[in-house]
């Protein structure tokens, strides 16, 4: 475990670290751009996960909504992760100690794997017609993770 605190020591005393602590408005900023990013990530995994399952758009192939969201979706992630070590970097002695942050990674990196496998070979068999069993449970797990990681995410700041 020291290892890691290590590396969160380093990450505090480094020049982004520096910048986002003595900044008056950088770590806003960042945060804003978090939070935007969030915004987009969680709306093209409703609106993936719901097509899915079956409840919108039904007249739509879920394999071209999940590829044509799935962009947004990737796009968001990757600003997701940058602005996220940024906000790391003002605050990492808090989230190392911080039970909500090592949840939040978690999460996170189940809810990434959990896409990349079963959620997109789950989208890319789906069609226009019903969706089985298999893929309507698939859809609940992926909206259930990254619901995870967001009440996570929110309870850093609480706990």
């Amino acid at each position: 475990m020291l290892a890691a605190q290590h590396w969160f020591e380093l990450l505090s005393q480094s020049p982004l670290g520096l910048y986002m602590q003595t900044s008056r408005w950088a770590f806003a900023v960042v945060e804003m751009v978090h939070l935007l990013a969030i915004a987009a990530l969680g709306g093209s995994v409703l609106l993936i996960d719901l097509r899915l399952l079956g409840v919108i758009l039904k007249g739509e192939s879920a394999k071209s909504i999940g590829r044509d969201l799935g962009r947004i979706l990737l796009g968001s992630l990757v600003v997701l992760i940058f602005s996220g070590i940024g906000l790391l970097s003002e605050e990492s002695m808090k989230c190392y100690f911080s039970p909500a942050f090592r949840w939040k990674m978690a999460l996170l990196a189940s809810s990434i794997v959990f896409y990349f496998t079963l959620h997109r070979r789950a989208l890319n068999r789906a069609g226009t017609a019903s969706p089985g069993i298999r893929q309507r449970a698939i859809a609940v797990v992926s909206m259930l993770l990254w619901l995870g990681v967001g009440v996570a995410g929110r309870a850093i700041g609480l706990i």
